[in-house]
């Protein structure tokens, strides 16, 4: 048995490999490296995409052909294709692509107004809506919006007429004016009782990116055949709620089954206040309203040091006219005003006598409450029915959607927009994301590291520190792995190593056979030897099992054996 042990620590020795983890994340650094390195010099010329597959509309801004400036005589706002780094007609911004360009809203102070329409309307029962486009602020958004319209093809208008009346089925984008910052979600929802239309708003904070960084920021939303809607920033998820979440929306998509009967009106002897006044609560004789809060210190005395007659500032005796002065032309020389030193003990000037509290103030007197006798509780009208009522169970199905359209009202010029995208498909915004805006943040981020290696490395370094940030539960977790495994090859290796170096102790023929066995190489030799090892670890069992004085007079002679050797 031994001999086995000793024969299986040598064949560890000699076959020992790197733990799977280590060896799996060895390679993928090493891929990572080498990749990193291979594309620090590469950069491919970029191409404007010119459709997306699997897009309803997209808008690269190639050219205006398909879009159509409004004649409301309102909107007066210049809008023109610009490059991402020219503003107002100079170079101000890095510009990573300088092929790409966008739509730019290059009025300061106007409204602006442009749209396009479809050659068919957008249906979305069963699919869902996507929106996504690319926003460049040139300039920190101040007061204004920024957002998209996706036109109604039930109320359609042509698109020369386009107003802030134009009926829209979603608006989404950012909007600012002061402090109040926040990305409209605003959804018109139609009545398939009365036709009426009402604007569902999303409520609550939905957070948004900075508006004075001049980067561009991209934006999309999604309304899901399950009626999600998610609202994401650069790509990422920033806000989710549902269509049916009845606290979700200012609005919300179906209205309440019950209501306030109109008819209904409180009695004239309703009595809903809780409390009375006390009758016999009386204000007292002595209780004084015109009583002031402050009055003078009657103990308060004049200091012994107080100068009444001197005055707080007095010319500086040490200031001199300006050898140039002329008191003809410049008139006569005043010298400037310092405080008067006399002032600085006790003071100068008239002494009044300092406010403390008045003892008799007691403030205006409030007559004492009991609970009413006569209340009844607080009245509310009775509730009847909702004519008007409807369930929507799939409001994802929004109204027809026959156009885009941008029409803004803002106090700043150089709002740049890109890549507008309407789909039904979210791994369609994703494609197109990848091929724009992501494409374009990767020329930005070349354009920041430098050049050459040493700029490569610092660059993708500072990007695993920001993936490390963002995602810091996998990568402590990963980190983990890899360093429990490199402790686990350590314990692993350090018995073999130390039986490595203790085999040359072994006696004998136990001695000879782990020399032998430790140094053979072919897999089936060793199956041999390990074959052998077992049968004679049985026998040596069984013999020790029967006669067990047998195996003690074998262990004496074998020891006389080794004593005479």
């Amino acid at each position: 048995k031994a001999a086995h042990k000793v024969r299986c620590r040598g064949a560890s020795v000699s076959k020992a490999r790197w733990p799977a983890p280590v060896a799996m994340t060895t390679r993928c650094l090493l891929l990572v490296a080498l990749s990193a390195l291979a594309s620090a010099d590469e950069e491919k010329p970029y191409e404007v995409p010119t459709s997306i597959d699997g897009a309803f509309f997209f808008e690269p801004f190639i050219n205006t052909e398909r879009w159509v400036r409004t004649e409301d005589e309102n909107y007066q706002g210049e809008l023109q294709l610009q490059s991402y780094g020219v503003f107002r007609g100079k170079a101000e911004l890095p510009d990573a692509l300088p092929a790409d360009q966008g739509l730019e809203l290059s009025s300061a102070a106007r409204k602006h107004g442009i749209s396009t329409v479809f050659a068919e309307p957008l249906r979305t029962k069963g699919v869902g809506l996507v929106v996504q486009f690319e926003l460049l602020l040139k300039q920190p958004l101040q007061c204004g919006g920024a957002y998209l319209k996706l036109l109604s093809a039930d109320e359609a208008v042509p698109p020369a007429a386009l107003n802030g009346d134009t009926a829209y089925t979603l608006m989404f984008g950012p909007d600012k004016c002061g402090a109040v910052h926040k990305t409209h979600f605003i959804l018109r929802h139609k009545s398939p009782v009365d036709g009426a239309i009402k604007e569902c708003h999303l409520v609550g904070e939905t957070a948004a990116p900075p508006l004075s960084d001049k980067k561009p920021h991209l934006y999309t939303a999604v309304i899901t055949p399950e009626s999600e809607v998610k609202i994401l920033v650069d790509g990422k998820e920033v806000r989710s709620a549902s269509l049916l979440d009845e606290t979700a929306f200012s609005a919300p998509i179906n209205p309440p089954k019950k209501v306030d009967d109109p008819d209904d009106s409180k009695p004239a002897d309703w009595v809903d206040e809780p409390q009375m006044p006390d009758p016999a609560s009386v204000k007292p004789d002595d209780w004084d309203e015109e009583a002031p809060r402050l009055i003078e210190d009657p103990a308060a005395e004049r200091p012994d040091t107080w100068e009444p007659d001197e005055p707080l500032q007095i010319p500086d005796p040490t200031a001199e006219a300006p050898a140039d002065w002329d008191a003809d032309e410049d008139g006569e020389w005043e010298a400037p005003l310092v405080p008067n030193p006399k002032c600085k003990p006790s003071g100068c000037g008239e002494w009044k006598r300092p406010q403390v509290a008045n003892p008799a103030y007691k403030g205006k007197w409030v007559q004492a409450k009991i609970d009413n006798p006569a209340y009844v509780g607080k009245w509310a009208p009775r509730q009847i029915d909702n004519p008007a009522y409807y369930y929507d169970a799939a409001p994802h199905d929004v109204m027809p959607i026959g156009g885009v359209g941008i029409e803004l009202w803002t106090m700043q010029d150089g709002i740049l927009f890109d890549n507008i995208l309407v789909a039904t498909d979210p791994r369609v915004a994703e494609e197109a994301a990848e091929r724009t805006f992501s494409a374009r943040k990767a020329a930005a981020a070349r354009l920041e590291r430098g050049d050459g290696w040493l700029g490569a490395a610092s660059f993708y370094l500072s990007l695993a520190a920001e993936y490390a940030r963002e995602n810091a539960l996998p990568v402590g977790v990963a980190v983990c792995a890899v360093l429990a495994s490199i402790v686990l090859l350590c314990c692993c290796r350090a018995p073999a190593r130390a039986a490595e170096a203790g085999g040359g102790g072994v006696e004998g023929e136990e001695g000879e056979e782990e020399e032998g066995e430790g140094e053979e190489d072919d897999g089936e030799e060793d199956g041999e030897e390990a074959g052998e090892g077992d049968e004679a670890a049985e026998e040596a069992a069984e013999a020790a099992e029967e006669e067990k004085p047998a195996a003690s007079t074998s262990t004496a002679r074998r020891r006389t054996r080794k004593a005479t050797d």
